[in-house]
């Protein structure tokens, strides 16, 4: 997926989005905003929204001097989560297919993206029901079955603080039949879970886990520590979740399932449904836009 028009502003609504949390002056601020702006000008159209969204944090981590501003708000989600974990995995549980329930609550978890989203006044246990009752836009879930009986082993790219306790419900599933093997970013950047969540939820429990080796955006391989891209290579099945593991993965010919809300129009449009919409979209390995 390619960068377009309207990602622009909104790489520079990201910038600010960090920036506020800096301990610095307001003229300060201003100074490393407008150097941003520029610096966010010279972006290249060419790649995916993802990596430039790492390359506008990435300054701003560098000029002002930030190493994990979203540090607390992922604490705050995480515990949140955790307190709804119960009630998640009751309603997998109970459900008459406890592994498609689980896959819906795990898309469910994908609201919490500080990034992009203000979820502060959403009554995330009401709108977790809403999306659990609601059908996805796309539902690949047949080819999914179809695939799980080919591999012992899945992938799975995580996303962000919070929303990985939603995960810890369908990787519990998974780990019934499959080894799982969990990825986490090695280093802030936005609210992406890193390691220190992934133990911090319980996630460890069920799955290998291993970091990128970098604080990329979007789970690229190419970014990622030799470890990293030895396994992701040779994966036979990916569970990609999130829209930025999307925006960087997508159309590029791996065996992957993408898991996401379409959060904003350019990831609708190009997924084709309606912004907000929930998605299970399958790209087979060589399948190329």
């Amino acid at each position: 997926m390619w960068t377009k028009l309207d990602c622009y502003p909104c790489f520079l609504k990201q910038a600010l989005s960090a920036l506020k949390r800096a301990n610095l002056s307001e003229e300060k601020k201003i100074e490393i905003i407008r150097k941003a702006a520029e610096y966010i000008s010279t972006l290249s159209p060419t790649e995916s929204p993802a990596y430039n969204t790492y390359l506008t944090f990435k300054k701003i981590y560098e000029m002002a001097n930030l190493k994990d501003p979203y540090y607390e708000e992922k604490k705050h989600y995480n515990n949140l989560a955790l307190k709804l974990y119960d009630t998640l995995k009751n309603i997998v549980e109970t459900s008459e297919d406890p592994l498609y329930t689980a896959i819906k609550v795990a898309i469910s978890g994908n609201i919490i993206d500080l990034g992009i989203l203000d979820i502060s006044k959403l009554n995330l246990r009401e709108y977790i029901k809403d999306i659990i009752n609601t059908p996805l836009a796309i539902d690949h879930y047949h080819y999914f079955k179809q695939e799980l009986e080919k591999t012992d082993e899945i992938l799975y790219l995580l996303d962000n603080a919070g929303e990985i306790v939603f995960d810890k419900i369908l990787i519990e599933e998974l780990s019934k039949t499959k080894f799982i093997i969990s990825v986490a970013n090695e280093y802030p950047i936005i609210n992406d879970a890193i390691l220190e969540d992934v133990i911090e939820v319980g996630l460890n429990k069920y799955s290998k886990v291993i970091t990128t080796g970098s604080g990329s955006v979007g789970k690229p391989p190419e970014l990622g520590s030799n470890e990293y891209q030895d396994i992701f290579y040779n994966a036979k099945l990916i569970i990609s979740k999130g829209q930025a593991n999307y925006e960087g993965l997508e159309g590029r010919g791996y065996n992957i399932f993408f898991l996401l809300k379409a959060k904003c129009e350019i990831v609708a449009k190009n997924l084709g449904v309606d912004e907000g919409d929930s998605v299970f979209l399958y790209e087979k390995a060589n399948q190329k836009r």
